[in-house]
């Protein structure tokens, strides 16, 4: 198509233009019984109509061709793959923009479901965000699994796509904009459900941790098999250095519990005495705050430090337990009690464990008396040092002086987990002095 080639046609400047007044109305043919005329055809009315055409092609860069019937239809295709970018004009995650024919809302709406807004984001979003166009009133922005924005989904200078949608029980009922896509920025997705669904960062990796001793003033948190650990709902990274933890503003001979937090986007650990309870998605967490997850426990000594010795093991982790032994220098004693009484102090383990969890005491060694047919007594003392726990071993003395071997385990569950424990050897004699030489042991899962 091209502009009108004819006799008489004047060029743009001499071209008639339309009414300054008068009341826009519709052509007719005129009705001569009703006495009324016929529409005279102005030539500013040709022109308008050639000029809106025209300016279809020049939108879409096509030149205007006379030998050509199909270029209206080819602009309209080339217009239709093209997408109109507006500037971001709002704050962080307070967003709006300016179309150059503003949308409505009320009787007339342009503003409804399905219409698109690409916008060139001026402001990284921290959290949830909303989108008012021509100043319109702001709707929340959500992504595609149809939950509110958190932080980073809006990338700067990223050009974001935006849909209106009104979806039944989301935000109430109330409108939102759909964030289709942003380049560069965190795309939200549905929980996967399927083998091969995208999976949400939560759904990914979680305990790839243990809780280690480093030493009396500092404990870590460190990487094992992964890094990934649950924080608050999200897969946070430990750092490859690990998270350390320093005994300072601790208490002497305390139970703490150690949890993990993130603290300006930077993972912290904290040592408290408040319990944990298992969070809705699974996760264990410190009790009435879910932005902390439990990470392990400690047991501070007599001078506030942690410990990780044979004597006293104060240090567990919740997540890939292993087993730990504690096996103190054997320490010889001499009783003459005829009830259990623990053999020598330095034989005594104190340690920490998970409620529920097993843990394997034992004893062995030789003993003797000064009483031939003494029965010599050995058994376990868990968390006591004047009862046995579990079965004990006896014999008796062949003659004043011999020796004879003992041995026993126990292995109880934990009742009690924010407390310290402890195993010890106990012996005892019918008559006479009793002379004992023990190895004891203790393994704990932490």
């Amino acid at each position: 198509m091209d502009r009108l080639i004819a006799p008489n046609s004047v060029v743009s400047a001499q071209a008639d233009v339309a009414p300054a007044t008068g009341t826009p109305q519709f052509a007719t043919d005129g009705n001569p019984a009703a006495n009324i005329p016929a529409t005279q055809w102005p030539a500013y009315q040709y022109n308008a109509i050639q000029e809106e055409l025209v300016a279809i092609l020049v939108a879409a860069g096509i030149t205007p061709d006379r030998t050509k019937t199909n270029q209206l239809a080819a602009a309209i295709r080339r217009l239709g793959q093209s997408t109109l970018v507006l500037s971001d004009t709002g704050a962080v995650n307070a967003y709006a923009a300016t179309n150059p024919t503003p949308l409505i809302t009320g009787a007339s709406a342009t503003w409804v479901d399905g219409v698109v807004q690409a916008v060139k984001i001026a402001h990284t979003n921290t959290g949830a965000s909303t989108y008012a166009p021509d100043g319109l009133a702001a709707i929340p922005i959500y992504g595609l699994g149809l939950q509110p924005l958190q932080g980073n989904e809006l990338l700067l200078n990223g050009t974001a796509i935006l849909m209106h949608a009104t979806i039944a029980g989301v935000n109430s009922g109330n409108p939102i904009c759909v964030l289709m896509e942003c380049a560069g920025g965190a795309q939200q997705i549905p929980p996967a459900t399927a083998s091969q669904h995208a999976v949400q960062l939560g759904q990914v990796g979680h305990g790839q941790c243990r809780l280690t001793y480093s030493s009396a003033t500092t404990i870590k948190l460190t990487q094992f098999n992964g890094q990934n650990l649950i924080i608050n709902g999200v897969p946070q990274a430990i750092p490859a250095a690990g998270v350390s933890l320093s005994n300072g503003g601790l208490s002497a001979s305390t139970f703490y519990y150690v949890y993990a937090y993130m603290n300006a986007g930077v993972m912290t650990l904290e040592a408290v005495a408040t319990t944990h309870v298992t969070g809705t998605n699974g996760v264990e967490q410190k009790s009435g705050d879910a932005t902390r997850s439990l990470v392990g426990a400690v047991l501070t000594n007599s001078s506030s430090q942690f410990s990780a010795t044979n004597n006293f093991y104060g240090i567990i982790s919740w997540f890939n337990k292993q087993s730990i032994s504690m096996q103190p220098v054997a320490a010889a004693g001499t009783l003459t009690s005829t009830s259990p009484t623990e053999i020598n102090s330095g034989n005594r383990v104190t340690f920490i464990s998970w409620l529920g969890v097993s843990v394997i005491c034992t004893c062995s060694g030789f003993a003797s008396d000064t009483i031939s047919q003494s029965a010599i007594v050995m058994g376990v003392g868990f968390n006591s040092i004047t009862a046995t726990s579990g079965q004990i071993n006896q014999a008796n003395a062949p003659f004043a002086g011999a020796a004879v071997s003992l041995s026993t385990t126990f292995t109880p569950f934990v009742a009690t987990e924010n407390q310290a424990q402890y195993m010890t050897p106990l012996g005892q004699v019918s008559t006479g002095s009793g002379s004992f030489n023990v190895i004891n042991s203790v393994t704990i899962q932490g």
